[in-house]
């Protein structure tokens, strides 16, 4: 199938790997498809592009990439309605943003983005960690840079 996306063209994607938000990502809930495309140069940033909406895409990253540690504490039930039996099953995803100076980007470990593979099921969701905030510091470094952005 095709899909167009203000940030990459228009796209050939495999509907195989379409992505379904069982209750939308925060302040888009009436977008439900996504799919995750490569950044160019980058190991590190995907894109979670609207299927939907051309003009929506946001940057994820794992986040033990800059916060090893990382380990949201995440419902049950939550994990239940993605079909996530443990936690070790998902792929946490969270979303970054990057403004103009590089040095004040900040990443959302307060919401990550939890996807079961097997299934194609993702939802973002509150981890009841206080320590996580909403737009948590991005930790980067001279050799992470040059790998990520």
């Amino acid at each position: 199938m095709f899909i167009d996306s203000k940030r990459f063209g228009h796209l050939e994607v495999d509907a195989s790997k379409i992505i379904i938000f069982v209750n939308g990502l925060m302040g888009f809930e009436h977008l439900r498809k996504y799919v995750i495309l490569d950044h160019p140069g980058s190991d590190v940033i995907k894109w979670l592009q609207s299927v939907d909406d051309p003009h929506i895409s946001l940057p994820v990253v794992d986040p033990t990439y800059f916060y090893p540690d990382y380990s949201p504490r995440l419902l049950s039930d939550d994990l239940d309605i993605l079909g996530i039996k443990s936690i070790e099953d998902a792929v946490i995803l969270c979303i970054l943003t990057v403004p103009a100076d590089i040095e004040r980007a900040t990443i959302n470990l307060k919401a990550p983005v939890v996807l079961n593979p097997a299934c194609r099921l993702a939802d973002q969701l509150i981890a009841e960690n206080p320590e996580y905030l909403v737009r948590h510091p991005l930790k980067l470094n001279k050799s992470s840079q040059g790998r990520c952005f």
